[in-house]
Protein backbone atom coordinates (compact mmCIF):
# COMPACT_ATOMS: atom_id res chain seq x y z
CA UNK A 1 0.00 0.00 0.00
CA UNK A 2 1.58 3.45 -1.08
CA UNK A 3 1.00 6.51 1.31
CA UNK A 4 0.85 9.65 0.00
CA UNK A 5 2.25 12.34 2.74
CA UNK A 6 0.38 15.96 2.23
CA UNK A 7 0.51 18.30 3.58
CA UNK A 8 -0.01 19.72 7.22
CA UNK A 9 -3.14 20.83 8.77
CA UNK A 10 -3.26 23.96 6.78
CA UNK A 11 -2.84 26.42 8.09
CA UNK A 12 -1.52 25.09 11.33
CA UNK A 13 -2.67 27.65 13.99
CA UNK A 14 -1.28 27.98 17.71
CA UNK A 15 -1.66 30.79 20.55
CA UNK A 16 -0.42 30.18 24.02
CA UNK A 17 -1.42 32.83 26.68
CA UNK A 18 1.29 34.72 27.49
CA UNK A 19 0.44 37.44 29.99
CA UNK A 20 -3.19 39.19 31.39
CA UNK A 21 -5.38 39.03 27.96
CA UNK A 22 -2.03 38.78 25.59
CA UNK A 23 -1.33 35.78 23.54
CA UNK A 24 1.31 34.82 21.19
CA UNK A 25 -0.33 34.00 17.71
CA UNK A 26 1.83 31.60 15.09
CA UNK A 27 0.64 30.37 11.78
CA UNK A 28 1.94 28.34 9.15
CA UNK A 29 0.77 27.62 5.50
CA UNK A 30 1.89 25.18 3.12
CA UNK A 31 -0.03 27.10 0.05
CA UNK A 32 0.81 30.98 0.54
CA UNK A 33 -0.74 33.57 -1.62
CA UNK A 34 1.13 36.53 -0.06
CA UNK A 35 2.40 37.95 3.40
CA UNK A 36 -1.63 39.33 4.05
CA UNK A 37 -3.23 35.93 3.96
CA UNK A 38 -1.04 34.79 7.20
CA UNK A 39 -2.03 38.44 8.97
CA UNK A 40 -5.41 37.64 7.97
CA UNK A 41 -4.90 33.85 9.54
CA UNK A 42 -3.53 35.95 12.35
CA UNK A 43 -6.51 38.20 12.86
CA UNK A 44 -8.75 35.29 12.89
CA UNK A 45 -7.37 33.16 14.99
CA UNK A 46 -7.16 36.59 17.59
CA UNK A 47 -10.78 36.94 16.92
CA UNK A 48 -11.54 33.56 18.44
CA UNK A 49 -8.91 34.24 21.78
CA UNK A 50 -9.93 37.62 22.32
CA UNK A 51 -14.26 37.17 22.87
CA UNK A 52 -14.88 40.93 23.64
CA UNK A 53 -12.23 41.62 20.30
CA UNK A 54 -8.68 41.95 19.96
CA UNK A 55 -6.42 44.82 19.49
CA UNK A 56 -3.49 45.25 17.08
CA UNK A 57 -1.27 42.70 15.83
CA UNK A 58 1.82 43.69 17.78
CA UNK A 59 5.44 42.35 17.19
CA UNK A 60 4.79 40.75 13.76
CA UNK A 61 7.60 38.39 13.05
CA UNK A 62 7.98 35.64 10.11
CA UNK A 63 9.08 31.74 11.19
CA UNK A 64 10.35 29.25 9.51
CA UNK A 65 7.52 27.20 7.72
CA UNK A 66 7.66 23.50 9.55
CA UNK A 67 4.81 22.41 6.62
CA UNK A 68 6.12 20.06 4.34
CA UNK A 69 5.68 16.58 2.47
CA UNK A 70 7.46 13.59 0.93
CA UNK A 71 6.96 14.84 -2.77
CA UNK A 72 7.32 18.67 -2.42
CA UNK A 73 3.68 19.93 -2.61
CA UNK A 74 4.55 23.14 -0.05
CA UNK A 75 6.10 25.12 -3.26
CA UNK A 76 4.90 28.28 -1.10
CA UNK A 77 5.26 27.65 2.39
CA UNK A 78 5.24 30.39 5.37
CA UNK A 79 4.92 31.22 8.92
CA UNK A 80 3.89 34.15 11.38
CA UNK A 81 4.24 34.93 14.65
CA UNK A 82 2.55 37.66 16.78
CA UNK A 83 1.64 39.34 19.66
CA UNK A 84 -2.21 40.83 20.73
CA UNK A 85 -4.20 41.70 23.70
CA UNK A 86 -7.50 41.33 24.12
CA UNK A 87 -9.67 44.08 24.85
CA UNK A 88 -11.59 44.05 27.94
Amino acid sequence: MLLLAGCQSDPALHSARIGKAQYRLQVDRCHVIDRAQLEADLRALASGECPAGAGALENIQPLPSRQGSLFGECLRRGALQAEVRCQP
